[in-house]
């Protein structure tokens, strides 16, 4: 358990795309943020911004912070998380929470040895379908799951113009996995997996109820939709939403014509409010930062994704 902050102060290392859309997050709460940085540039532009404080040390940017963003590339999650735990500061990574099973167990070891949190960005969790999907599941409207399904579809161009050095198991896997083993709520007893490249796998998770999770997972194709979609099937009818758009539709058993559920605007990314769950988390306004995963069920993503890497 963290002990509550009076105060946050947040350290974001790693300033891509993710880390300026974290940085961005915690300025516009009005918080007085850090960047580590080395990168000569980069800091010369940051210390025009006002409210930024710019580290190019590490140590000393770490021991400064309350709250540490690892927003780096997914292969250096590691030693950052590891730094910032092991001065048991609260860490907020983006996913992919590793790239390997060794170093995800190794986090969470340091995670209970220094009874520190780390909580991991898993925020398709905060998109307004897929939020209210769960919703819906736990409030019972379709009584006992029978079958889940999640995609990761990407357009092949854009993904290797931005994903050029990343493992896609990793990038789009931890999306769909995760998606379905929180809507799931229990452990996968089997997997299986096939694929005809690096960028394609058909995966199927059986779990203890007997549920059953399909994830589909392609860069391998100039498709032009891209995105993540959900159907989830249970014994009074199923659901189905997809991140891109702002419905949700609930087909009732042996019903042809859906309930369609209009929701909130989806066009903001949900870094936002990602980071303001886990600021009033840390500053006792709020008793949890759920939906997001901590290390122990983050932990189970990456042990799907090591099974399916080593089949």
């Amino acid at each position: 358990m963290v002990n509550k902050f009076k105060n946050i102060k947040p350290l974001v290392i790693g300033i891509g795309v993710a880390g300026k859309r974290h940085l961005e997050a915690q300025l516009d709460l009005g918080i007085k943020t850090g960047v580590y940085t080395t990168n000569p540039q980069t800091a010369k532009s940051l210390k025009k911004q006002s409210n930024i404080i710019v580290f190019d040390n590490l140590q000393d940017a770490i021991n400064w912070s309350n709250l540490v963003h690892i927003c780096t590339p997914d292969d250096k999650h590691t030693e950052f998380v590891a730094e910032a735990v092991k001065k048991r500061k609260a860490v907020l990574c983006e996913k992919a929470f590793t790239t390997n099973l060794k170093d995800a167990l190794y986090l969470q070891k340091l995670a209970h040895k220094y009874g520190t949190a780390i909580i991991v960005g898993q925020n398709y969790r905060l998109t307004p379908t897929f939020a209210e999907t769960k919703k819906r599941i736990q409030e019972g409207q379709l009584g006992k799951l029978i079958r889940i399904k999640a995609t990761y579809f990407h357009h092949t161009t854009e993904y290797k113009q931005k994903y050029s050095t990343k493992d896609f198991l990793y990038i789009g896997g931890s999306h769909a996995v995760d998606l379905v083993y929180w809507i799931a709520g229990e452990d996968a007893i089997n997997i299986k997996a096939s694929s005809k490249n690096e960028l394609n796998y058909k995966i199927t998770c059986i779990f203890a109820s007997g549920l059953t999770g399909y994830i589909e997972l392609d860069a391998s194709s100039p498709r032009l939709i891209n995105g993540t979609d959900l159907i989830v099937e249970g014994e009074y009818g199923k659901l189905i939403s997809h991140n891109k758009f702002d419905q949700l539709l609930y087909y009732r058993k042996d019903n042809k014509n859906p309930q369609t559920i209009n929701l909130a605007n989806n066009q903001t990314l949900t870094t936002a409010l990602e980071v303001r769950i886990i600021d009033n988390y840390l500053l006792g306004t709020q008793n949890s930062y759920w939906p997001l995963p901590d290390v122990d069920e983050a932990l189970n993503t990456i042990k799907v994704l090591d099974a399916i890497q080593n089949q």
